[in-house]
């Protein structure tokens, strides 16, 4: 390593610790895009979090160090929670972008945009099957509950219902057992033709006419 972290300063060791700690938290799941540089700067700017801690009339060290350490890690929850969306729909607003900056709609879908819970998943396969969940708030505490995305395009959820290529339909009855817990399908990437997802939203205060808001909804 050109630079030996542990002869920095402990002021500037905590920063870059907490501060990388931050960043890992704030791009759970949504990094896998970003270089070197990308990393290096966001763990600097939530870093600047425990550098102003530290300036704190704080008189024990012990709590101050602590509290400088947990400040960052705030500030990337409250980001990840909050921030994200609020620019979002800032840069939205402004007609500024409706890009969110990641590389795919399946990210923002599934690693992302976590403010919308999904309520229904029915996925196509490419054998003409159609899996479906048709109430994911049933297995919330289910292992892995209520579904798992694969960032790579692959899912495992809880399949209640299917259509078969020759639409016939199959009620999966089996997907907890009292003595052998609960079963979960994993399918693989190249294996799903489509995904569609319900999402749980408010629907507009105000519409400017019926035509804006979905027939199932009025």
């Amino acid at each position: 390593m050109p630079i030996d972290l542990l002869k920095l300063p402990f002021a500037i060791q905590i920063s870059l610790g907490s501060g990388y700690l931050a960043y890992l938290i704030a791009y759970a799941g949504i990094r896998q895009h970003h270089n070197t540089t990308d990393a290096v700067f966001r763990t600097l700017a939530f870093g600047i979090a425990a550098t102003a801690t530290l300036g704190l009339p704080i008189s024990h060290p012990f709590w101050l160090t602590a509290f400088a350490f947990l400040m960052p890690i705030m500030v990337g929850v409250f980001w990840r929670k909050f921030g994200m969306k609020w620019s979002r729909s800032i840069l939205r607003q402004s007609d500024v972008t409706w890009s969110d900056d990641l590389p795919s709609a399946w990210i923002s879908l599934t690693a992302e945009g976590t403010n919308f819970p999904h309520s229904q998943i029915s996925v196509d396969l490419e054998d003409g099957r159609m899996l479906h969940c048709s109430n994911t708030r049933l297995f919330a505490g289910a292992p892995y509950g209520p579904c798992l995305y694969g960032l790579d395009g692959s899912i495992a959820l809880y399949v209640t219902d299917e259509i078969r290529p020759d639409h016939t339909a199959l009620v999966h009855e089996d997907v907890f057992d009292a003595e052998e817990g609960w079963r979960i399908t994993y399918i693989p990437a190249d294996q799903v033709k489509r995904v569609d997802i319900r999402l749980l939203g408010r629907m507009p205060k105000k519409a400017k006419s019926t035509e804006e808001i979905p027939p199932n909804a009025q």
